[in-house]
């Protein structure tokens, strides 16, 4: 029996060290590889990341168009875009989907300065895994730096992450997006293995 027990925890051994190797390397955008003012809703969705936004103009009348994550300046933001195609700042939002299990997420948060903004991830289902709220920086207001750096590690996959400006009229921007996703094979296969391996632990026992 002790012989067995040793085989299995050999086999788990043997199993987490493959679902660590097999663990996919931290993947970072700097938003860089987009043409500036080209939309990038879906550019990296081949790396399991997609952008939206959406958002009420100051009167509370909606915008010409839907607010739209675009590139400029090596980052991404949601503007307001008219019906002649021109962009300008407007309270829209950004929210980032993760097409993979994600549990570490960072990335920086840019906005007009003189007003502060949030940044919350959720799970699946919706539901507030963490939040983090930014105060505004002092300066004109049509200016845009960097309000904070902000990163969630959750024991849940993280689906979604929410940025917001507290500003009417101002912008809300990403940059240095990093996250990790988790293969899904290498934890089925963590899985399976564990599974098989109690199972003949089991009839060894009996």
């Amino acid at each position: 029996m002790k012989s067995t027990l040793k085989i299995f925890l050999k086999t788990l051994a043997a199993t987490a060290a493959i679902f660590v190797t097999t663990q996919a390397q931290a993947i970072t955008l700097t938003f860089e590889d987009g043409v500036a003012g080209s939309s990038a809703e879906t550019f990296y969705s081949s790396l399991g990341v997609t952008f939206s936004g959406g958002g009420l103009l100051a009167d509370g009348a909606d915008g010409g168009m839907a607010g739209q994550p675009i590139f400029g300046g090596g980052r991404i933001g949601t503007f307001n875009k008219d019906s002649s195609g021109a962009y300008s700042d407007s309270f829209f939002d950004i929210w980032i989907h993760f097409g993979h299990d994600v549990y570490d997420v960072s990335g920086d948060y840019f906005g007009n300065l003189g007003y502060g903004g949030a940044v919350t991830a959720y799970d699946a289902s919706g539901n507030v895994l963490d939040s983090m709220s930014f105060s505004a920086l002092t300066g004109s207001t049509t200016d845009v730096g960097m309000l904070a750096s902000f990163g969630f590690s959750s024991t849940s996959a993280i689906a979604e992450i929410h940025m917001i400006s507290d500003g009417a009229t101002a912008a809300t921007m990403l940059d240095n997006l990093s996250f990790a996703p988790v293969p899904v094979p290498a934890a089925v296969w963590l899985f399976g293995s564990g599974l098989i391996g109690l199972v003949g632990f089991a009839r060894q026992k009996s």
